[in-house]
């Protein structure tokens, strides 16, 4: 069996954002209790005290340091770490610029799709994980093909979005389809959890994959489609951004209303979500539509 570990359940910026002071993040800077801060989405997979990250977010060092299962041992030597590789779903700075921080000569071995290491390799800055012979090892991840991940649990890519972030725009020309945004399936004896923290549509695949597990962590980044236009006039909504939103009628809520399963998880909290507000109307709806809302630390 394994454990999914959420080590981080907010979305870029965490909450409250350093630059943000919406109703939302200046309520969790005064009253931390009601509206609790959180660190950028980050996951671990663990089994037999063996530990895989689910991407490399920007607070990874801190969340490390407060997660003892993942800290070097004195007894292992001047130089190790537990943790055993990294998944990478895409290559948004969300997701990778935690690998900046494991530069420190350690052997990493990272897996992700042939689009993914492409746009890596192609930035000056992630040369800084090859400063010495097999400090980094890419194990490639293709869609829809299972692979072991630890002992005994494997894990599957699953196509999320086609769509690059801005700054990879360049590698779109003949990028191979599926590869740019993965969800991944974990199974262990008969067990399953599908971690698809960005949704932009839910296919008739998708919607099996959920239906066939027993845990999914899922898309909580909007309440409604035009949350950041509410918050500052401009901006894209949240479906032109790759999310799904929460609520409306065909919000991923009314969606996946009849999957009665899987225990059903949001995670990657925009700071304007209303639902961080554990006293608002939106959270309650959320909570009574059979629905838990991801804290960090939590444990599937």
């Amino acid at each position: 069996m394994f454990t999914l570990q959420l080590l981080g359940t907010a979305a870029g910026g965490g909450f409250p954002q350093w630059n943000c002071a919406c109703a939302l993040c200046d309520l969790s800077r005064r009253d931390p209790v009601r509206c609790t801060p959180r660190l950028q989405l980050q996951a671990v997979v663990r089994s037999h005290g063996r530990n895989v990250l689910l991407n490399a977010g920007p607070d990874l060092r801190v969340q490390i340091e407060a997660t003892p299962t993942l800290q070097p041992k004195p007894e292992n030597g001047r130089r190790n770490t537990p943790i055993g590789g990294i998944v990478l779903t895409s290559a948004d700075l969300d997701q990778v610029l935690g690998l900046l921080l494991m530069r420190e000569f350690q052997p990493l071995r990272v897996y992700a799709t042939p689009l993914v290491r492409r746009v890596l390799e192609a930035n000056s800055f992630f040369r800084m994980l090859e400063r010495v012979p097999q400090q980094l090892t890419w194990i490639t991840m293709l869609p829809d093909e299972p692979f072991e991940l630890l002992p005994g649990v494997t894990c599957t890519a699953i196509p999320m979005s086609d769509d690059l972030p801005y700054y990879a725009k360049s590698f779109a020309a003949g990028a191979e389809p599926g590869q740019a945004v993965v969800g991944l399936v974990l199974a262990s004896e008969g067990k399953k959890v599908v971690y698809t923290p960005a949704v932009g549509h839910i296919s008739e695949a998708l919607y099996s994959k959920y239906a066939a597990a027993d845990a999914i962590a899922t898309d909580g980044t909007f309440w409604s489609d035009d949350e950041l236009q509410q918050a500052q006039p401009g901006t894209p909504l949240a479906r032109e951004i790759g999310h799904i939103p929460m609520s409306g009628e065909d919000g991923m809520m009314a969606r996946l209303a009849e999957l009665r399963g899987p225990r059903k998880v949001f995670v990657h909290l925009n700071n304007t979500n209303p639902i961080l507000d554990r006293q608002s109307d939106e959270r309650k709806a959320v909570l009574a539509g059979g629905w838990e809302i991801a804290e960090d630390g939590w444990e599937l």
